[in-house]
């Protein structure tokens, strides 16, 4: 709040009326600052607590809501992940100012490429030989049996590109919307599965660009976290692929690194 008000001190150059609030980057006023807030405890005997602690903030209209009609931005934009019910964002007795949303899960997102969003990079071919690149199979593909038949039996098929795959979106993962939610995330060893040659395989990289893909069709932000940070080398190289294409948020522990790397040379900038 201090910071915030700072940032806002009604002056001569910045009257109250008609002014749009600054947020707490210097550099980039209008840049919203999330705060990611982790349910540890029971979702529904916290969420009260929660609300009300956030009272100051919304009470000086700082905080990023959902009016019914569209999302305006403020300089605090409040996502609650963890154990954070559903059911109490979506509520308006819960959360009646719609300025708490949530955390949807990434991984129920996946969607096939399409003639209006196709793939960039590499055209996605499963090659004949293409399984000799992972010498074993992930736990991934049999995680995500239930949102295509792409998942269960990717590894198997030959000859075939997403494109002719008959891959289905589950129906409950349309539920989340930027009315209700406004990060996408998953972590990533789980999601995506374990890179043999500290290589991410052709599979992997579809995994990533349909989780993308749904996530933003939803005008939801991605992020995957607990990301590799060990060696240095890997680390990088998933940092860049992620920002190259198109993760909304790099989910790091090393900001200076992340800040100051040049991720695609392996040197600091």
């Amino acid at each position: 709040m201090k910071i915030l008000s700072k940032q806002n001190q009604i002056t001569e150059f910045h009257p109250k009326s008609n002014a749009s609030l600054n947020g707490v980057f210097d550099t980039d006023p209008i840049q919203t600052l999330t705060l990611l807030i982790d349910f540890k405890t029971g979702g529904s005997a916290t969420w009260s607590y929660v609300v009300k602690a956030l009272e100051p903030l919304r009470a000086a209209n700082y905080l990023t809501h959902y009016n019914g009609t569209c999302l305006i931005q403020g300089p605090i934009t409040v996502v609650g992940t963890g154990n954070t019910p559903f059911s109490h964002v979506t509520s308006n007795s819960t959360n009646p100012s719609h300025d708490i949303f949530f955390d949807a899960p990434l991984s129920e997102m996946w969607e096939p490429p399409t003639a209006s969003s196709p793939d960039p990079g590499i055209t996605l071919h499963q090659r004949e030989d293409s399984a000799k690149v992972d010498s074993e199979p992930s736990d991934t593909y049999r995680q995500h049996k239930s949102l295509s038949s792409y998942h269960k039996d990717f590894r198997k098929a030959t000859k075939e590109t997403i494109l002719t795959r008959n891959a289905t979106i589950l129906p409950e993962s349309n539920i989340y919307t930027s009315e209700n939610s406004y990060y996408a995330s998953v972590a990533f060893g789980k999601a995506i599965g374990r890179m043999w040659r500290w290589q991410l395989s052709e599979q992997q990289m579809g995994l990533i660009r349909g989780h993308i893909r749904g996530a933003h069709r939803r005008g939801l932000k991605v992020r995957y976290w607990d990301l590799p940070d060990w060696p240095i080398g890997l680390r990088s190289y998933v940092w860049d692929v992620l920002m190259r294409e198109g993760v909304d948020v790099l989910n790091v522990d090393d900001l200076r690194a992340a800040s100051k790397w040049d991720w695609a040379k392996g040197k600091e900038g």
